[in-house]
């Protein structure tokens, strides 16, 4: 009996125990979660705003012409400098300051094994400028003007080749030898502008330009004019032509009837070469015409109206920046590298993007290559002279700057 009594009390005990248990164990589980789901205010940092572009703006230089030909090459290969000696001085223009540099290249880029016929450029003046010089002279130009009255003097397959050699070293390429063909006078061009965003950071964008040649020297290029007014009604458009008298101080009324139609016709501003000397300037409808922007590199020492050039330096201003959809037109400009000009015009044309409109600021670098066929910054003296030609401080005082 006392053993029945003692079993029941130790199984009360341990029911007692159990249930104590059963109690602390409801209790962890009923507060354990509590404590996990307790929120406990942390201060997140404020959502970043993806930066915005404030302002878009280059600066480019647009030089005359150049080459390396005929006596120029004589005096490279026969300097310790070789193919870097015409270009050795150019680090006297800052090309740093420059997001790009546009030349009139005025022969082909043809290889011929080093082989150079000093009669047949001398007397026959059919150049070529050798291939061998392209890995330094791409270190300065980003664009080359090719329409003009030697860039064929190797035939059209070398004026191909030319271009291939050009392209293959990085530098574009616009305009064509046949003066008769207006259709191949301009080309889609990639230039790099410098995008500044609201945190002070900056990106650059290939913004795509319409660049034109007007290759002259042997009549009025036909239709050329009429291929600029279908660019410039869907881009900004710049025109380069190649005519005028050669060795004079100033325009001939042709070309004043020409350029002004080209301004008439939509384009940004004319910048011409040819005529080996540095001519005149005029504001016409506010926009900036050059008649010649003379020799910039060349092998002529004959006289200092020869071996000199004002450069045009033009610093650029995308405007209306808000509008602008700045990937998209880079994305146009990459996509034209590998379209036909036709193509790449209605491509532009159907994307109903809003046109870029640009302002433009000018000045001009005074050049020189007197006595050893370098090319490098002019005197103050020698500029001064320059600015007298170009009519410079009347010019710019038209254009309000």
């Amino acid at each position: 009996m006392k053993e029945s009594k003692l079993i029941k009390r130790v199984c009360v005990i341990l029911i007692a125990i159990l249930a104590i248990g059963a109690a602390t164990c409801a209790a962890l589980v009923y507060l354990l979660p509590k404590t996990k789901e307790e929120k406990v205010d942390v201060e997140l940092p404020a959502e970043v705003p993806e930066p915005k572009p404030v302002s878009a703006t280059a600066k480019y230089l647009f030089a005359g012409t150049t080459f390396w030909s005929r006596r120029t090459n004589t005096m490279a290969r026969a300097s310790e400098l070789g193919v870097k000696y015409p270009f050795s001085q150019l680090d006297t223009l800052e090309r740093e300051k420059y997001q790009s540099w546009v030349v009139g290249i005025e022969c082909p880029v043809v290889e011929k094994g080093g082989v150079h016929n000093n009669y047949e450029e001398t007397s026959l003046l059919k150049f070529n400028c050798d291939p061998d010089y392209l890995p330094e002279a791409s270190k300065y130009f980003s664009v080359a003007m090719m329409g003009n009255n030697h860039s064929d003097n190797q035939g059209a397959d070398g004026f191909a080749e030319s271009l291939q050699n050009l392209q293959a070293n990085g530098i574009q390429t616009f305009g064509s030898y046949d003066y008769r063909d207006g259709e191949t006078n301009c080309d889609v061009i990639r230039m790099p502008i410098i995008v500044t965003m609201d945190d002070n950071s900056e990106r650059e964008v290939q913004m795509p330009f319409g660049m034109c040649s007007a290759h002259g020297v042997f009549g009025i290029p036909n239709n050329a004019v009429a291929n600029m007014e279908r660019y410039a009604a869907v881009l900004p458009t710049i025109s380069m032509p190649h005519m005028g008298a050669e060795y004079q101080p100033s325009h001939d009324e042709i070309r004043q009837w020409l350029y002004r139609q080209m301004i008439d016709k939509g384009v940004e501003m004319v910048l011409a070469d040819h005529p080996h000397w540095v001519q005149d300037t005029e504001a016409y409808q506010g926009k900036l015409i050059v008649y010649s922007m003379g020799n910039f590199m060349f092998d002529n020492l004959s006289n200092k109206e020869l071996t000199r050039s004002a450069a045009i330096v033009t610093d650029v201003t995308l405007e209306n920046l808000a509008d602008v959809d700045l990937d998209a037109w880079e994305k146009l400009g990459e996509e034209c590298k590998t379209l036909e000009r036709s193509e790449c015009l209605e491509k532009i044309r159907t994307a109903e993007l809003v046109r870029p409109q640009y302002s433009y600021k000018f000045d001009f670098e005074a050049t020189t290559f007197a006595g050893d066929r370098i090319t490098r910054k002019a005197s103050a003296e020698e500029r001064a002279e320059i600015s007298e030609r170009l009519k410079w401080q009347d010019t710019m005082q038209a254009l309000g700057q």
